[in-house]
């Protein structure tokens, strides 16, 4: 009896075997997931790095802060100002510790948190002596790796949302060469101001505004107290109604006559002066001088230059009437908030 033989090409009752076409079609799929699996990876780990760039999943957000309450920047701040007006890094540090909630306060322009921060730019602000609702703003600067970006705009409304925020109603500022650019964020030209700068700090404005009198006031007052001088009483006035007049006392009797004394007799006459003779005759006579010329000869100074008399003080963006400590042209400007 042979055994039974076995087929193994043999075909499954139900199903068969796959072909070569669903062999192939699974090889596709296996390599679409696989590939979609590395593009999703590759996704996340941008976003990844993205994150640890910028440390949030938003944009790094400006803002400005009173330097006083960041103690920690005061050194990187005071190279940043000196990078645009040179002084000593312990000078600059002491005048940045100034800053105080009554004023100056300087503002620093700060972007990202934490490792990501950095300094963008600085301002002063001040108040006005004599103009309560008025700040002034002074010392302006923005890194110079960070210029041309548009945070110089930026800082300006830093500035004025702050001063906003304390009641203030005007920002007033001067610059030598940036009128233009404040001219495009609202400034307009204005007439000059006193800064109390950090006077305030010690020195009431009650006393500020007394010192800072205009010369015309001070002249009205020194020709007051001249008129009030010249206005006594002057000497020999008979004295008010109603008071009893001084009482004088004798005056003292007069001293007696002194005795009787001779007169000495007279001096003997001068004798006569010896007789001088007359002096020589001039040898030849002395030469004769020539007469001056006629005024009419002798040719006048030029005349000065003619002067616009009562000409008003005008002050345009190219031109301007005023000059800081050094005699150098600025502008003064300020702004409505």
């Amino acid at each position: 009896m042979s055994e039974p033989f076995i087929s193994t090409n043999s075909k499954p009752e139900s199903g068969g075997e796959p072909d070569v076409d669903q062999r192939h079609n699974a090889t596709s799929d296996y390599e679409t997931q696989h590939v979609r699996s590395d593009c999703e990876i590759l996704e996340l780990g941008k976003e990844v790095n993205q994150k640890l760039h910028t440390g949030s999943d938003q944009p790094a957000k400006i803002r400005a802060v009173p330097i006083h309450r960041r103690p920690d920047l005061l050194v990187t701040c005071a190279d940043l100002v000196n990078s645009e007006w040179q002084r000593s890094q312990a000078a600059r540090v002491h005048s940045l510790q100034k800053s105080c909630p009554e004023f100056p306060v300087c503002l620093v322009l700060l972007q990202g948190n934490k490792e990501t921060e950095r300094l963008l730019g600085h301002a002063r602000l001040s108040q006005v002596v004599g103009h309560t609702s008025c700040l002034f703003v002074e010392s302006v600067v923005v890194s110079k790796a960070e210029r041309g970006r548009g945070f110089g705009r930026t800082l300006m409304e830093e500035v004025e949302r702050y001063a906003r925020s304390r009641g203030f109603k005007r920002l007033c500022l001067t610059t030598h060469d940036k009128q233009h650019f404040y001219a495009h964020i609202g400034y307009v030209l204005s007439t000059p101001v006193q800064n109390a700068g950090a006077m305030t700090a010690f020195v009431p404005m009650e006393t500020l505004l007394r010192f800072s009198r205009m010369p015309s006031e001070e002249g009205n007052t020194q020709r007051d107290t001249w008129i009030k001088t010249e206005a006594k009483v002057p000497q020999g006035s008979p004295p008010p109604c109603g008071l009893p007049p001084p009482s004088i006392p004798p005056p003292p009797p007069p001293p007696p006559p002194p005795p009787s004394i001779p007169s000495p007799p007279p001096p003997p006459p001068p004798p006569p002066p010896p007789s001088i003779p007359p002096p020589p005759p001039p040898l030849m006579p002395p030469p004769s001088i020539p007469p001056p010329p006629p005024l009419s000869s002798i040719p006048s100074p030029p005349p000065p230059p003619p002067q616009a008399a009562g000409r008003p003080v005008v002050q345009t963006l190219t031109e301007t009437p005023y000059r800081d400590a050094k005699r150098v042209p600025i502008f003064w400007m300020h702004k409505d908030i």
